[in-house]
């Protein structure tokens, strides 16, 4: 019996077994060394593809340098846009099956899928629409608060009344203080920016508009307004809740009538579309009524009735509204909040969208 191991310059002619590696003092099987590195190698690109999908949506993307204002990841479904892959998106990131209460992942889209309006189980079709909006409505609901609260925190440093004070231009008048006297340049600087964008110089006002709108009360608009998302306007131009526009690029309605020269608007993506609407019904004097019962009344049967004004049905839409929340449970969601919101200053709006590839494709 041959006791002395094989070489390769010294070939054993009567070895027929395989080739064998040396680790340390083991003799090992090449194949066997081969097929170990295979697996350990399959296994390490699984895990580094699930981690860079994962922190793509879940984490939040770098600063965005515009304004230094800081944006959530939207993510973007692949180009054919299918229902399948957005309901496979919402079941992996925990969006499927919503708690009773509590807390929503920060995922959003982009858009939602092309092929929604052929989706022919009602049920399929309403959650892929609700879960999908969700995170966006809360998310646009606690800008508004947070801005509410910074502009309260502001009021509180004024040491004289603020309802004589002009927030607009910080004018005095004889006898009375100037606001400038109490704060400093940042703290101006925001509120002369939400007199602009909300419209008015006066404290009381913007105390009444810069709020927050009921989350069952924007999905059942949305849900009107879209046909839970399949109407050619959301599918084509992601306007969730009609808005139309006479200044800007649009899309013209099928049926519009002779001489009207209306388009409803077209946004980049659907969070500009839920923010649109938001600060549409904070500001405009249509909606007065609205944010009147709001000071008042978080119910939103009761807050329903002050938007009839929306619509040419007038007083058959809130019907309509109530009818969706009701039929909808929707009055549940009003309790949810968003897992570690990621609040920007208000300095206006960006977005940063974020592919499954993690390229960063936009910036508003």
């Amino acid at each position: 019996m041959n006791n002395h191991p094989s070489y390769p310059d010294q070939p054993d002619n009567h070895n027929t077994e395989e080739p064998k590696m040396r680790f340390g003092n083991r003799q090992v099987h090449q194949w066997t060394v081969y097929a170990s590195l295979g697996i350990i190698t399959a296994v390490l690109f699984i895990f580094v593809s699930s981690l860079g999908i994962t922190y793509q949506v879940t984490q939040q993307p770098p600063s965005v340098t515009r304004h230094n204002v800081k944006e959530p990841a939207v993510l973007a479904l692949e180009k054919n846009r299918e229902t399948t892959s957005l309901i496979k998106i919402l079941k992996e990131f925990g969006l499927w099956e919503l708690p009773v209460s509590g807390e929503i992942p920060s995922v959003f889209i982009k858009s939602y899928p092309f092929d929604l309006n052929e989706v022919e189980d009602v049920a399929i079709k309403k959650r892929v629409f609700l879960h999908s909006l969700i995170p966006q409505a809360l998310f646009v609901r606690q800008e508004a608060l947070h801005r509410r609260d910074k502009f309260e925190s502001i009021l509180s440093k004024i040491d004289c009344s603020s309802e004589v004070l002009d927030f607009g231009s910080g004018l005095e008048y004889e006898n009375q203080c100037s606001w400038t006297d109490f704060l400093v340049e940042e703290d101006v600087n925001f509120i002369q920016q939400l007199c602009k964008v909300y419209r008015t110089t006066s404290p009381e006002v913007l105390l009444e508009r810069v709020d927050a709108i009921p989350l069952s009360i924007i999905l059942a608009q949305g849900a009107l307004e879209s046909s839970w998302g399949s109407s050619r306007f959301s599918r084509e131009g992601n306007s969730i809740f009609g808005m139309w526009t006479w200044n800007t690029a649009g899309i013209v309605p099928s049926q519009r009538e002779d001489g009207k020269t209306h388009k409803v608007r077209v946004y980049e993506n659907v969070l500009e579309s839920v923010r649109s609407y938001h600060l549409t019904l904070n500001r405009l004097d249509s909606y007065e009524e609205f944010r009147q019962l709001r000071l008042h009344t978080d119910n939103p049967l009761l807050l329903a009735e002050g938007l009839t004004l929306y619509s040419e049905r007038g007083q058959d839409y809130v019907e309509d509204i109530k009818n969706v929340i009701l039929s909808n449970d929707l009055q549940r969601y009003d309790s949810f909040t968003l897992t570690d919101p990621y609040l920007p200053e208000f300095t206006g709006p960006v977005s940063t969208v974020i592919n499954l590839a993690g390229q960063r494709n936009a910036s508003l």
